[in-house]
């Protein structure tokens, strides 16, 4: 009896021993692969992070060649047209870490004085009627609605209050009179506050915070509107019809379709009275109307296509004709 306990306690102990080296083992293993997993995950971060500074760099170098070809066509060509350098899209495989990645660089550059500037609604004294009237127009050439027309207008209005001085020119009675019954249908004080009101908008997507302003209406205004810092013309050589007919007062979208498709078909406007004198509108004062037949104003859109994300970047340019424009902003996305 005494022979076959101890030999049973030595068995037991021997599976215990077996137990504890496997449960040590397990042990090991499991802290084996959380370090592996670590390690997998830092690389995976680490390669990531690469990419993204990689990608950073390529649609950098974008900006500069939006540069150069805007220089280039500015030394080409006074004016800025729709046949001009500028409006070729670019395209090109990517190099380094992201080219592996099967990446492809395309670029875009956008005339951004082909459309209203949204800042144009404010001027030195105050409100302006007449940019506001040329918007109204337009709004309702393109479908959107008269409420949500002046509720645009009066979020750009309150957020331009800094940017009233005192003007150099007299203002007529009669400007004066317009521009306080626009701003009392607007609901807005005669007398502007010469401070800020609201946050600048600095793109057209943030009139998606504007109460009742939906992304449909957005969409509408895209092709047609846009938000520079200053106050600009509208580039008769490259705006749309709905925009040119808004822009000009009695004249109709079938006229001004007529007449920029003979612009289209080469005939560009080679100043602001060519394009008055085109317009057969004798009882027309050109002094009102803005338009002029070249750009300063350029947006640069860029995509980086990889095989598993897109890295997207617009940048805004000013390009004064003397020198290499330069960037205005910068935005970055994923």
């Amino acid at each position: 009896m005494g022979i076959g306990a101890g030999n049973g306690r030595r068995a037991r102990q021997r599976g215990m021993a077996v137990v504890s080296a496997l449960l040590i083992v397990a042990v090991i293993a499991l802290l084996a692969a959380s370090l592996l997993g670590r390690q997998s995950s830092f690389i995976r971060t680490t390669q990531g992070d690469q990419l993204r500074v990689q990608a950073r760099w390529l649609l950098r170098g974008e900006i500069g060649e939006a540069q150069r070809v805007l220089r280039a066509d500015a030394l080409r060509e006074p004016t800025t047209r729709l046949d001009g350098l500028w409006t070729q899209p670019f395209s090109r495989a990517a190099s380094g870490q992201v080219a592996g990645d099967g990446g492809r660089l395309v670029s875009e550059i956008a005339d951004e004085q082909g459309k209203f500037n949204l800042r144009n609604l404010v001027d030195q004294s105050g409100v302006d009627p007449d940019e506001a009237e040329v918007f109204a127009r337009l709004c309702a050439t393109v479908g959107v609605p008269r409420a949500q027309a002046g509720a645009i207008m009066r979020r750009v209005i309150v957020s331009l209050g800094d940017a009233q001085q005192p003007g150099t020119g007299a203002v007529s009675d009669e400007v004066r009179a317009r521009a306080r019954r626009l701003a009392e249908s607007l609901g807005l004080p005669q007398e502007l506050p010469r401070n800020a009101q609201a946050p600048r908008l600095r793109a057209l997507e943030d009139l998606l915070a504007v109460p009742g302003v939906d992304a449909a209406t957005v969409a509408k205004l895209v092709p047609f509107v846009t938000v520079l810092p200053e106050r600009t013309w509208i580039n008769a050589n490259t705006a749309r019809a709905e925009l040119v007919a808004a822009g000009v007062p009695g004249l109709s979208l079938d006229r001004a379709r007529a007449l920029l498709s003979t612009r289209d078909h080469g005939q560009w406007f080679v100043n602001n009275g060519d394009f008055a004198n085109r317009l057969k509108m004798p009882g027309l004062d050109s002094a009102n109307v803005r338009m002029g037949v070249t750009s300063n104003w350029f947006r640069v859109a860029s995509v980086l296509d990889t095989a598993r994300t897109q890295f997207v970047q617009v940048a805004l340019l000013h390009d004064d004709k003397a020198a290499m424009p330069r960037v205005v902003w910068l935005r970055e996305g994923v």
